[in-house]
């Protein structure tokens, strides 16, 4: 069956957001990603990915770097996705290192079709209804993506309203 697919960055124009950490134990937020994305996003754990997860155990400085993802099913028709990448790397004897985190999300929306005249119809209805309220969504996963971020500054030491780097 034929499908009208609109996906929209959640962050637009940058696609992504970014901060970088540099100091006492960086390691400490890579096990609260899944929690976050639950809470934040208010979805259950089967819709979390852990679709990469990896971590060098015989170096020092060990590196360490995972991606994670939220899925959030808003309505019939669109879907949320939230994608955390970490990577960093941490002294075993002294405990610091760095971090870097990256967050990028997209509300995507899929229509299905039989014939041209519905075709028609689901762009003159995303035109004039729908927009909206994918726009309230994509505001909602910007929100989430900030708030996932706040977190993660906190539990690290960062003030949210200071520079990044520590």
């Amino acid at each position: 069956m034929p499908k009208i697919k609109i996906y929209d960055d959640i962050q637009a124009p940058a696609d992504t957001t970014k901060f970088h950490f540099e100091g006492r134990n960086p390691f400490r937020v890579f096990d609260m990603v899944r929690g976050l994305l639950r809470d934040v996003m208010k979805i259950s754990s089967k819709d979390i990915l852990e679709t990469d997860v990896r971590w060098d155990v015989f170096a020092d400085p060990r590196a360490f770097y995972g991606m994670w993802m939220g899925k959030r099913k808003e309505d019939r028709w669109t879907m949320t996705n939230i994608r955390i990448i970490l990577q960093g790397e941490i002294s075993m004897k002294t405990r610091a290192g760095w971090l870097d985190a990256r967050f990028k999300g997209t509300v995507d929306t899929e229509y299905e079709y039989h014939n041209f005249i519905q075709k028609g119809f689901w762009w003159q209805y995303n035109r004039f209804f729908y927009y909206g309220q994918r726009r309230k969504y994509i505001d909602y996963a910007n929100d989430n993506i900030r708030d996932i971020r706040r977190k993660m500054m906190e539990a690290l030491g960062i003030a949210p309203d200071t520079h990044a780097r520590v």
